[in-house]
C-alpha cells in the first residue's frame, strides 16, 4: 500500500488530518517434548491501522490485506466519524524534531538452521531430566523469535519506522517426592541467537523444581518478608496502572491529583524507560510517533507525575510523555521498562539479621486477588523460610497479603539484582518490615 497516495485522497475527500500505521511481524515457534518435535509454527503479520479527522472527529479502521480498496478506506472512516458524538478533542501528531536512535538488528536468526534450534531443545530438556531423578516431567522446552517493523507516516511530515528482532526459550522442569509435585518455569531472552542461553538456563530450572520439594506452610503471623525479583516485578505489575492517565481520566487510580507528593518510601524510584539497554521491549517512539525518553515516575518516594498519551495529556492539559501504545486499533497508556530501581545489597546481605522470615519466590492469583484502584492484595504464595539469616526449608499454601501503597513504605532494604523482564516490567529483591501470612 502506498501510504502518501491514501493519505492525499483523504485529504482531498475533506479530511483534515490522516495517518497510516503499519506493523509487520514474523514469529517462529519450534517445541520439543519427549525428545519429539511436537510444534513448528511459522506466523506472518502484516496490519494497517488507518485514522483520519473529520468534521472535528477521530475515526480508526484496520486491515490486513495490504491491496485494500483506498475509497472503501475512507469512506468506511467517514462513516465512523460521522456516528461519533464524542465533544473531545482530537490530534494527530506532527512529529519532534529529533527521536532516538533506533537499535541496531542484529538477530541472525535466518541463518541458523532450524535442526540446530531443533537439537538446542533436546539437549535442553535431557539437561533437566538429567539433573536429578526426582524430575519427572518437562511440559515446556520451547523456542520462539520474532522479527518485527512498524512504520507511521502521516499528512503533517511525520514518517519514522523502528524494527525489533529477539528469541526466548520457556522451559518448566516438573519435580516429584513423596507425593509431592512442584514445578518451576524459567524464560531466557536474548536479542540474538549468539547471545541465546548465556546462563545455564536448564540446570536453573531443574534446581528452582528440586528446591521446592517437601514445602510446607508456616504458622499464621507477621513476618519480615523478602520479595525476590521476580515475586516482586508480578506484584508491581497489577499496581502499573496507579501511574496511569487514561486511569486518572476515569479516576481509577490512588494518585490522581498527588503530584509531588510522597507516595512511598523515600529508597524507592520507580522509572520509564523505553531506551532500556538489553530489554527486549526498546521504543525510539510511541504508537503516535512521539519521541519516546527515560523518566523517573517516582523519585525518592515522591510522586513526579502520570505516563500520558496526546488524548490523556490534552484532558489533563499537559504533555504527553510518549506513552501512547497500541491496545488494538485505539492508543492507550503503558509504561516501557517500568522498573524500581535497585538498591546495593545481596539477596544474601538481605537476609543476614532476619531472624524468623520468609522469602517469596512464586505469586498465584495476584490477578483474582488485587484491586488496582485501592492497593489491597492477597496471594497465595511460595517460597523459603529463613532462620537466623540462611535459607532452611521450602514453603508453600500460604497467602501473603497487605496494601501496595503501604507496604511501599515499609521498606527495609533493596538488593542489587534488578531484572527487567519480557512483560516490559522489572524489580530488584525487596525487603518489607513485616507482613501478616496465613499459614497453618
Amino acid at each position: 500500500m502506498d501510504s502518501k497516495v491514501l493519505i492525499e485522497k483523504a485529504l482531498a475527500s475533506g479530511f483534515s488530518d490522516f495517518e497510516v500505521y503499519s506493523s509487520k511481524s514474523t514469529s517462529t515457534t519450534l517445541s520439543i517434548f519427549n525428545g519429539e518435535v511436537d510444534k513448528t509454527e511459522i506466523k506472518d503479520s502484516l496490519t494497517f491501522t488507518v485514522r483520519g479527522i473529520y468534521n472535528n472527529k477521530m475515526a480508526y479502521l484496520s486491515f490486513e490485506n495490504e491491496d485494500e480498496d483506498m475509497d472503501d478506506i475512507i469512506n468506511k472512516l467517514k462513516a465512523n466519524a460521522i456516528s461519533l458524538s464524542t465533544k473531545e478533542e482530537f490530534e494527530i501528531y506532527q512529529g519532534d524534531d529529533e527521536y532516538p536512535a533506533s537499535r541496531e538488528v542484529r538477530g541472525g536468526f535466518l541463518s541458523i538452521p532450524t535442526n540446530q534450534k531443533v537439537d538446542l531443545l533436546k539437549s535442553l530438556e535431557k539437561q533437566i531430566k538429567d539433573f536429578d531423578e526426582r524430575i519427572v516431567n518437562v511440559p515446556y522446552c520451547r523456542y520462539n523469535e520474532a522479527v518485527s517493523s512498524v512504520g507511521i507516516v502521516n499528512s503533517k511530515g511525520l514518517n519514522v519506522r523502528k524494527e525489533n528482532e529477539y528469541c526466548y526459550v520457556v522451559l518448566q522442569a516438573v519435580a516429584k517426592e513423596n507425593e509431592q509435585t512442584q514445578s518451576a518455569f524459567e524464560i531466557e531472552i536474548a536479542l540474538s541467537y549468539d547471545d541465546l542461553l548465556k546462563e545455564d538456563v536448564a540446570n536453573k530450572v531443574a534446581k528452582k523444581a528440586i528446591e521446592k520439594l517437601n514445602a510446607l506452610p508456616v504458622s499464621s503471623k507477621v513476618y519480615p518478608v523478602i520479595f525476590n525479583n521476580e515475586a516482586m516485578a508480578d506484584l508491581f505489575s497489577v499496581f502499573t496502572s496507579f501511574f496511569s492517565g487514561e486511569a486518572a481520566i476515569k479516576k481509577l487510580t490512588p494518585l490522581l491529583g498527588k503530584e509531588e507528593e510522597s507516595i512511598f518510601s523515600e529508597k524507592i524510584t520507580i522509572v520509564d524507560d523505553p531506551l532500556y539497554e538489553g530489554s527486549v521491549n526498546y521504543e525510539p517512539f510511541d504508537d503516535e510517533g512521539v519521541a519516546c525518553y527515560r523518566k523517573e515516575i517516582v523519585k525518592e518516594g515522591i510522586f513526579k507525575g502520570l505516563m500520558h498519551n496526546l488524548k490523556t495529556a490534552k484532558y489533563f492539559k499537559t504533555t504527553t510523555t510518549g506513552n501512547g501504545f497500541k491496545a488494538g486499533a485505539n492508543v492507550g497508556v503503558s509504561g516501557v521498562n517500568l522498573y524500581i530501581e535497585p538498591g546495593s545489597k545481596t539477596q544474601a546481605e538481605l537476609m543476614q539479621d532476619i531472624k524468623e522470615g520468609l522469602l517469596i519466590t512464586d505469586l498465584a492469583g495476584l490477578h483474582a486477588g488485587a484491586n488496582p484502584i485501592t492497593g489491597d492484595f492477597s496471594a497465595q504464595s511460595s517460597g523459603f523460610l529463613i532462620e537466623e539469616g540462611k535459607i532452611t526449608k521450602p514453603v508453600t499454601l500460604i497467602v501473603v497479603s497487605g496494601n501496595f501503597i503501604k507496604i511501599m513504605n515499609q521498606i527495609d532494604d533493596l538488593g542489587n539484582d534488578l531484572k527487567v523482564f519480557h512483560n516490559g516490567i522489572g524489580a530488584p529483591s525487596i525487603r518489607f518490615t513485616g507482613l501478616p501470612v496465613s499459614g497453618k
